[in-house]
């Protein structure tokens, strides 16, 4: 069997097991349900990716592309804040449209780095955004915690999208005066919220 990856052809095959030799070999492909694209014209990266009990999907990432290519839909911010915005969206279980796709972010650098959802979570959950951001809360959309005050360089910050998209149940800081990213985040049944980075 032959790819072709970067423009060359490389070899690959299959080590097999024990199998009965007088029956046929069926090796069956993986099948790819969907594929698409979360973007607009600039630069946009995802970071992060959960999927509800019923198979809808919920990515975050970062984003250069303002609100004109981007494609918002619904919440929670449509507007681009400028510079490199994080964002959250949220695929419908067969990959056919955004059910809500917006802006997290200030006026300087914002990103997704990942994202969880509640365990056991059907359809309507809420998302949980863990990242990293140097807006100041004069442009950053803190609300509740667990830090409403900027701390300088880079802060870390936790995030929880409401269920239908549309808004931020909370938003805050996590960090000091120099350099702090969030690069993991995980929700307990109780609904605490783990975050780790650096």
């Amino acid at each position: 069997l032959l790819a072709v990856r970067d423009g060359e052809i490389d070899p690959y095959g299959f080590r097999l097991g024990g199998y009965d030799r007088t029956k046929p070999l069926v090796l069956d492909p993986a099948i790819l349900v969907y594929a698409g694209f979360i973007g607009g014209l600039n630069d946009d990266r995802a970071t992060g990716i959960a999927v509800d009990g019923a198979g809808n999907a919920y990515v975050t990432g970062e984003t250069v592309s303002d609100a004109i290519t981007f494609p918002v839909n619904v919440g929670p911010d449509l507007v681009s804040n400028g510079g490199i915005d994080a964002f959250v969206a949220k695929v419908n279980a067969d990959g056919s449209q955004l059910i809500y796709a917006g802006y997290i972010g200030g006026s300087g650098t914002d990103r997704g780095k990942a994202i969880s959802l509640e365990p056991g979570c059907l359809a309507n959950c809420s998302a949980y955004i863990a990242g990293e951001t140097s807006s100041t809360q004069t442009t950053f959309p803190v609300t509740i915690g667990p830090d409403l005050t900027y701390n300088g360089g880079v802060d870390a910050f936790v995030a929880k999208v409401s269920a239908d998209g549309t808004s931020l149940d909370f938003a805050g800081y996590i960090g000091g005066n120099l350099d702090d990213r969030a690069n993991g985040i995980a929700v307990d049944a109780l609904g605490s919220v783990y975050v780790a980075g650096e």
